[in-house]
């Protein structure tokens, strides 16, 4: 793993680096990388090229797998409220607005043309979970590419805020209290009672007994 100064430096130069781009949607990288543990930042670089396994041993896939799909795959823990069989959607850490919400795509998605229609009905499903619970002006619905991965952001409106307005780094509990208000709720399996047949009185007389010995 790396070491602490060492992340810091890199975490730094990564930042710069996007400063002086021209790439689409950096600011939200920025805050991504800002946010990452050593564990997300070195499978960050791993799986874009830009450090080796000290040994030079091939990487198994799971380790070239994105920060996306490590979500997906329970490999990086996430606030997930939802899912179907094609996308999950989880609460953003560095969110927009009260209730912003990613939806991720389980396969590994690189290019919004390949985005499933699915994750899109998903996506306007959560809308209306938002509407219903946090009830905000509106709520906007747009894809981005996120380390190579086709994401959708759902986006809860209260003033004037857009996909590319300041973000904050949530705390925890802020989370874990969405988490609970927002998050899929199983239905408790009823078990219907076994009904007793009752024994009618004209029945009753045909029951046979054993025969009575003087």
């Amino acid at each position: 793993m790396l070491p602490p100064d060492q992340i810091e430096t890199i975490k730094k130069q990564l930042i710069s680096q996007l400063d002086s781009s021209n790439i689409p949607d950096k600011e939200n990288i920025k805050n991504n990388i800002t946010s990452m543990n050593p564990e997300q930042l070195e499978e960050f670089l791993m799986q874009n090229n830009l450090i080796k396994k000290e040994d030079g041993a091939q990487e198994a896939p799971q380790a070239q797998q994105c920060i996306f799909c490590s979500i997906v795959s329970g490999q990086i823990h996430s606030y997930k409220i939802d899912e179907d069989k094609d996308s999950i959607a989880v609460l953003e850490i560095n969110p927009i607005s009260k209730g912003h919400v990613m939806i991720i795509p389980k396969e590994h998605i690189p290019t919004s043309d390949k985005l499933p229609k699915t994750a899109f009905s998903f996506a306007e499903k959560i809308a209306e979970k938002i509407k219903t619970k946090l009830n905000p002006k509106d709520v906007q619905i747009s894809s981005a590419n996120l380390f190579g991965h086709e994401v959708i952001n759902v986006l809860p409106v209260y003033k004037e805020e857009t996909i590319n307005s300041q973000r904050h780094q949530a705390k925890p509990e802020e989370l874990e209290k969405l988490h609970k208000k927002l998050e899929k709720k199983s239905k408790p399996r009823r078990v219907k009672p076994q009904k007793i047949k009752k024994i009618k009185k004209s029945e009753s007389k045909k029951l046979w007994l054993p025969r009575r010995v003087p």
